[in-house]
Formats: C-alpha cells, structure tokens, sequence
C-alpha cells in the first residue's frame, strides 16, 4: 500500500494525491487526514478534502456494485472475488439490518479497521436499502468519523 500511495504523491500534487489517497478502500478518511496533515498542508483543507474524497466512493458503490458482481459472477474467478466481497458484508450486516439507517450511520461514522464508506455502501447495497437515504446516511457517518479522526490527529500534527 505504501507503494501505491508513493506512486499517487509523485505523480500528483498534494491536494489532488490525498484526493486519490482517501478514495481508497481501507484507508479513506482513516488514513487520508494524518497523511495529510504529515504532508504539511492546511488542516482544513486536509479535513474537506479527505472528507470529499472518502465519500465520493459510496456513489459509485450504492448505485453499480450488485450489477457489477451480477457480471462477476459468471466468471469463475471473478465470482470467487465478488462471493468473498459479499461474505465479508454479510458478516457485518447484523448490526445494520437490525437497526438500518441508524446502524449504517453508527457502521460508517466509528471509525474502526472495516468500517467506513465503502463496507458501509457494500452493506447498503446487500441489504437493498433506499440508495439515496443510504448515501446521506454514510456521507453524515463519514462527517463524524473525519471529525473523530482529525481531533484525534491533531494531537500529533
């Protein structure tokens, strides 16, 4: 992962690198502001931006996931990749199937390792729930955890 953020820093300014670098699943906001507040640049902007970044991935994910592993699946190989992807939602859904849009919200804004926008819009999509009150939902949790984030960061930056 180092790797891949060193190859989005070089090729990239900063602004648009951390852009890049939230996006990515595991990361996101997580790992996108203490990134970017290492880098040195505005801690605001470093709050907008990794916020930005980190949730523009729900949209993709909320509206094509479930026809994307639909093709997947008729592919051996594929399938095998978009079956893992759903059992690992699958294991994680308990808590919002039995609370929804609250336990989506709560999923997506503490922000532990397999939490965040993209498990939470995997969940979503899984569990069929209504596409733009899941993307509010998630975009209000994501606010919370970039909020926890960055005053925990800041701390140390």
């Amino acid at each position: 992962m180092n790797t891949l953020i060193d190859l989005i820093r070089a090729n990239f300014t900063n602004e648009v690198a951390l852009l890049l670098i939230s996006m990515l699943p595991l990361i996101e906001v997580k790992g996108a502001i203490p990134v970017g507040l290492a880098m040195g640049l505005d801690p605001l902007r470093v709050y907008g931006i990794s916020f930005i970044g980190s949730t523009i991935p729900a949209i993709f994910i909320l509206m094509w996931i479930m026809p994307i592993f639909s093709l997947m699946k008729k592919n051996e190989k594929l399938g095998k990749l978009a079956l893992w992807a759903e059992s690992k939602a699958f294991k994680r859904d308990e808590r919002i199937r039995k609370y929804q849009y609250w336990g989506l919200f709560l999923f997506t804004a503490i922000p532990l390792p397999g939490t965040g926008v993209w498990m939470g819009s995997l969940i979503a999509s899984i569990l069929t729930l209504r596409k733009r009150k899941s993307f509010l939902t998630i975009a209000i949790g994501n606010l919370v955890a970039a909020s926890l984030i960055f005053t925990f960061s800041s701390f140390f930056f």
